[in-house]
């Protein structure tokens, strides 16, 4: 068998190894500390709106707030918003553009999403991409439930089909299936999984959807924010979900009970796939059994060995991840060029596969032994996009420089691997030094004054470590008080154990802008705020509409919807409630 999800399970942590044509492609990690959360639906609160960044911040219950940029609001926002706070919640200076949404911008219809939220709030939302180190999770208010073969859009009003089904005719007859399927204030939209699929598999998938559907709102009758209304699928269920029978042929567990748990949920979804599931009785450990257990342990290194005996050494930046390259065995010297191209090939390849290993995503610069001929400089930028062609993730290569540099992007969807059940050293930040407590303090005073003058703010976040704080607010008249009388500013204390002593971090009251640097720099932080917010909207975290195939439902003209109370777009509002089957 090519490709196998093999699960490990022991104690309070899962491993789940893809293998791809019988080699580690990729590792997932689940821990009670590190569990899945993207897809989970939670009635929150608004805490605080940024017009400046085009975004605010929602308070879900979870450690830090939510982060929801104006392009993630969704076309139903004023919809969400008046069921869960009453007709008189949105402000009636945007309801003439609310009439006019359809034919806004995607810029105008950020601006009006901006006037129609204010604090305290309810909203319903959905996690779309998980915390990534001290930044909160990526919120929608665009709700989707994820079914087997089609994605449910409560108050959508289309049907879109995945262009990965490549054949036309086939688009059009699961459009066609699911036009007179699917209820009036419902759009889907149906996953390249369902390809083949037969219409009474497709209905029983939406009456699932459907049936979650009603659960949420039932729930959500009687719920207060912040809490959470569904949880999606764990880490090993959606993977068994998204690529089980697509992709993969067989799934193999180690421990009993998970193995008849993955057995009974893949009995729901795919029955003809039970046979597909088994469970490994061997003494000898999975990963040592299916050969994988040396690239397993490598993702954990700093430094992996290649098989001509070179090596690669990753080291993380506060900005970006740097990989060098490292020669094997000695060449002479006239077969320097072919011997560094050779190592340099291999490397390529390594360094593809352990990116999608690590999960490591943002700026990966990647230090190449120096090549003089540019045809060869070219074979190690055209072998990099080979194997990336491999990579689920978005990845951009720029060909490498003259001192044999070569720039990556690759997208971030999650906390690597290392970062997600590792911590760094709350004391030395991971520097392996620590500044004196005079010099600490100095530090944060000279940024006191240097806010104080250079901004209009009066009130600012500083987070410390907890040791630093004990010092700052140790006595009767403590540094904090003298802090706040000297610079006549509100300064909250919060300890922090993930900030090093070696520094701190300042943020705007409420929220999780970082303004350390830009206050350092004497930088306007409005200016900032709005380049940022700029490039926050570029890592939106919705979906790509332009991989599907998307059309309006047709209207039902018969018996069923006569009687409705349809607004203008055909949808039908009391369906926000309950569904029909």
């Amino acid at each position: 068998m090519k490709n196998q999800i093999i699960i490990h399970s022991s104690g309070n942590q899962t491993r789940i190894a893809l293998l791809e044509n019988n080699e580690l492609a990729q590792l997932f990690i689940e821990t009670e500390e590190n569990q899945r959360t993207v897809g989970n639906i939670y009635v929150a609160r608004v805490h605080k709106v940024l017009s400046g960044i085009r975004a605010a911040f929602i308070d879900m219950g979870t450690p830090k707030d939510a982060f929801l940029h104006f392009s993630d609001a969704g076309d139903h926002l004023d919809e969400y918003i008046t069921k869960l706070n009453g007709p008189n919640a949105i402000p009636g200076h945007a309801k003439k553009d609310i009439e006019n949404k359809d034919n806004l911008s995607n810029v105008q219809k950020q601006v009006l999403a901006g006037k129609m939220l204010r604090t305290g709030q309810k909203l319903l939302v959905q996690i779309v991409k998980e915390p990534i180190g001290s930044k909160g999770p990526r919120i929608s208010t665009d709700i989707t439930i994820a079914g087997r073969f089609l994605v449910l859009i409560p108050m959508g009003d289309y049907i879109a089909v995945s262009k990965k089904i490549g054949h036309y005719k086939e688009r059009r007859r699961l459009k066609g299936i699911l036009n007179n399927m699917v209820p009036d204030g419902f759009g889907v939209i149906v996953r390249t999984v369902a390809q083949g699929q037969n219409k009474e598999a497709l209905e029983d998938d939406l009456r699932n959807v459907l049936k979650k559907w009603e659960q949420i709102v039932d729930k959500l009758e009687d719920a207060k924010p912040p809490s959470l209304l569904y949880r999606d699928l764990n880490m090993t269920e959606s993977l068994i979900r998204d690529l089980f029978a697509k992709n993969y042929d067989r799934v193999l567990i180690d421990e009993p009970e998970m193995y008849r748990q993955i057995k009974s949920y893949v009995g729901q979804i795919a029955p003809q796939m039970v046979p597909n599931v088994e469970l490994y009785k061997g003494k000898e450990h999975i990963f040592d059994f299916m050969k994988v257990a040396h690239d397993v342990n490598s993702i954990f290194s700093p430094r992996v060995r290649m098989k001509s005996g070179g090596y690669l050494i990753f080291e993380q930046t506060e900005a970006m991840y740097v990989v060098d390259v490292n020669s094997g065995p000695y060449a002479a010297k006239k077969k320097q060029e072919d011997n560094s191209l050779k190592t340099n090939l291999e490397a390529a390849r390594e360094v593809a596969k352990q990116l999608r290993l690590r999960d490591i995503g943002g700026i990966i610069v990647v230090d190449f032994i120096d090549l003089r001929d540019d045809k060869n400089r070219k074979k190690i930028y055209d072998e990099l996009k080979k194997e990336f062609v491999k990579d689920p993730a978005k990845t951009n290569v720029i060909g490498m420089s003259d001192f044999g540099l070569v720039q990556i992007t690759r997208q971030r969807i999650r906390p690597s691997v290392v970062n997600s059940v590792s911590k760094v050293c709350p004391v030395c930040g991971g520097s392996g030094n620590v500044v004196s407590q005079d010099t600490i303090l100095t530090d944060l005073e000279t940024w006191l004054s240097k806010f104080k003058h250079n901004t209009n703010y009066r009130a600012v976040d500083l987070y410390v470590n907890p040791f630093l704080k004990s010092v700052l607010t140790k006595g009767l008249i403590s540094t904090h008080w003298k802090w706040m009388a000297k610079f006549r500013i509100k300064i909250s204390l919060i300890g922090d154990e993930t900030v090093s002593m070696n520094e701190f971090r300042a943020t705007l009251v409420g929220s999780d802008i970082d303004i350390t640097d830009i206050v350092m720099r004497d930088e306007s932080i409005e200016e900032v705020l709005d380049r940022e917010g700029e490039l926050i909207e570029l890592e939106s975290g919705k979906g790509n509409k332009e991989n599907l195939d998307i059309s309006k439902k047709e209207r039902r003209n018969s018996s069923r919807s006569s009687g409705r109370n349809d607004n203008s777009n055909g949808r039908d509002n009391s369906k926000y409630y309950k569904s029909s089957n």
